[in-house]
């Protein structure tokens, strides 16, 4: 396989090692709390190795990071809602889409690219109704899934070594 083969994804996949990717992730995911103009509890588990598709999962793999922000008042993660959504663009990101959760809530959502970095975020806003509160005990928050592009481990080395 040649430097030049894209492997369909549209773009040669980079030469990381996965433990620098995975610290790459984790610094993102603090830059992003920061931005959030408020602080809560956060979920604990750090960023992951995945699979990239169909590609050989001992050569070629994502990062993920899954986190959530909560224990902040409602109407407080509202409005970091809203601060989020205008200081992402100035910090190297780029809104590719806002929606809805096709769900019941219909919870809002941002999905945005950093092509600098080579991660996409989706960023949702939880603020469960007052009946599923109490039904079922949820609390408000924001939801981060942080991705990355698909990399290549260095050559000699698999995706299990790390």
């Amino acid at each position: 396989m040649s430097d030049s083969d894209d492997l369909g994804l549209g773009y040669t996949p980079e030469v990381r090692e996965v433990s620098a990717l995975r610290e790459e992730a984790r610094q993102l995911s603090s830059e992003l709390y920061d931005l959030l103009r408020v602080k809560g509890k956060t979920t604990a588990p750090g960023p992951g190795v995945d699979l990239c598709g169909d590609m050989d999962p001992e050569t070629f793999y994502v990062v993920r990071h899954l986190w959530s922000v909560y224990g902040v008042p409602a109407g407080d993660l509202e409005a970091a809602w809203q601060g989020l959504g205008e200081d992402l663009p100035r910090h190297g990101w780029e809104i590719v889409h806002e929606g809805r959760e096709p769900t019941v809530a219909q919870s809002p959502y941002l999905m945005v690219d950093s092509t600098r970095k080579k991660f996409t975020l989706k960023a949702t806003l939880l603020i469960p109704t007052e009946r599923d509160a109490q039904r079922s005990g949820a609390e408000p928050g924001i939801m981060f899934h942080l991705i990355s592009a698909c990399f290549r481990v260095p050559e000699g080395t698999t995706v299990d070594e790390y």
